[in-house]
């Protein structure tokens, strides 16, 4: 039997930034539980690659780009890095997170590991079965969960809890959107969908301060920060989420066709936004009426571990997953006018952020 050296992943897993920066990488945002960047793996130029601190002091990574890596851990992505095994990127990964051989122990391993594939694929099979249970459980459970926040009178319930007063002036609704939500510095989209992706779209990525010039608003804008120079409303060129968005389109079990379907989805929509700022102690930063059948509900970007148990919640409480981080995305700002149903959009909750 041959010795190899046996290292501390965990360890290793604590140390995962300290790779990072001995491979020259430098994030462009950083907090205590999360940081962000250009991928190291593809050298793309926005905050594609997130880099997340766990409840156990690990830290996982993210490519929300052209890698679609996922979840991987210090020696997985040193692995990938260097386009090696696993098992030959564990020492090089300990080399660069300053754990010496020093602090390593000798042990023994077979020169060959027999992986046993069938069990791989059972407990894939348990585990996604094991999603489904809880799913379709907090689907028989929802009606009871939201029970408590459905009114007939949400419109005015949001309105008067709302800290800003909501104007009548859609126009004004609008400004007044963009001038609470985000810093007079900071770089948003505004336009329509297809204004994106060309370098003379450029126009349409602006400081706050710069769109408050405008006599008026276009009718749509992301929720996400751009960096400088963007022309581009990609998940690349996002440097900052400020937000999540909950949204339903069918959230009483079907698309709905007709307007009371419509009226009874949006108002279920209200619960569900209502639901999870009390439940999860999100703060509700704002809640749009989009004139079609379903609320826009902007709630403060939670740690990693939060969004992950609510994206690990979301099919089973109706909430679309796509939209819930999909910071690129145009969504309506009031005074757009639905193309389905010719209504406009509405603002009927502001709560300011504190810069």
């Amino acid at each position: 039997m041959k010795a190899f050296p046996r290292y501390d992943l965990d360890e290793i897993d604590r140390r995962f930034p300290d790779i990072l920066t001995a491979l020259g990488w430098k994030p462009t945002r950083t907090t205590p539980k999360t940081m962000r960047g250009p991928c190291p793996i593809h050298h793309g130029d926005g905050s594609n690659f997130h880099l997340d601190l766990q409840a156990d002091g690990k830290w996982v990574a993210i490519c929300r780009s052209q890698c679609g890596g996922t979840g991987w851990t210090a020696t997985r992505f040193v692995a990938e890095y260097l386009s090696v095994p696993h098992k030959g990127a564990i020492p090089k990964a300990a080399e660069l997170a300053g754990i010496h051989p020093a602090s390593a122990t000798s042990t023994f391993f077979p020169r060959r590991i027999r992986i046993d594939h069938a069990a791989i694929l059972r407990a894939q099979e348990a585990k996604e079965a094991e999603k489904e249970r809880i799913t379709q459980a907090i689907i028989a459970a929802r009606p009871g969960l939201l029970a408590p926040h459905v009114s007939n009178d949400w419109r005015y319930d949001l309105w008067e809890a709302s800290p800003i007063r909501i104007p009548h002036d859609l126009n004004e609704q609008a400004y007044l959107v963009a001038r609470h939500l985000f810093h007079p510095e900071e770089i948003i989209w505004m336009g329509r969908k297809g204004d994106s992706a060309k370098p003379y779209h450029a126009a349409h990525f602006r400081p706050r301060e710069e769109w408050m010039k405008e006599t008026r608003l276009p009718p749509r804008m992301a929720p996400g920060v751009f960096r400088p120079g963007s022309y581009s409303r990609c998940a690349e060129n996002i440097i900052a989420d400020p937000f999540i968005l909950i949204e339903s389109d069918d959230i009483i079990g079907k698309k709905p066709e007709t307007q009371e379907e419509r009226d009874e989805n949006r108002k279920q929509c209200a619960a569900l936004i209502c639901f999870m700022r009390d439940r999860f102690s999100l703060t509700l930063r704002a809640v749009i009426d989009t004139g079609g059948r379903s609320l826009h509900g902007w709630l403060n970007y939670p740690p990693p571990d939060e969004l992950q148990a609510l994206q690990d919640i979301a099919g089973g409480l109706a909430i679309d997953p796509p939209v819930i981080t999909a910071s690129h995305n145009p969504l309506r700002l009031p005074g757009c006018v639905h193309e389905g149903t010719k209504q406009p959009a509405r603002l009927l909750y502001l709560n300011p952020r504190t810069f």
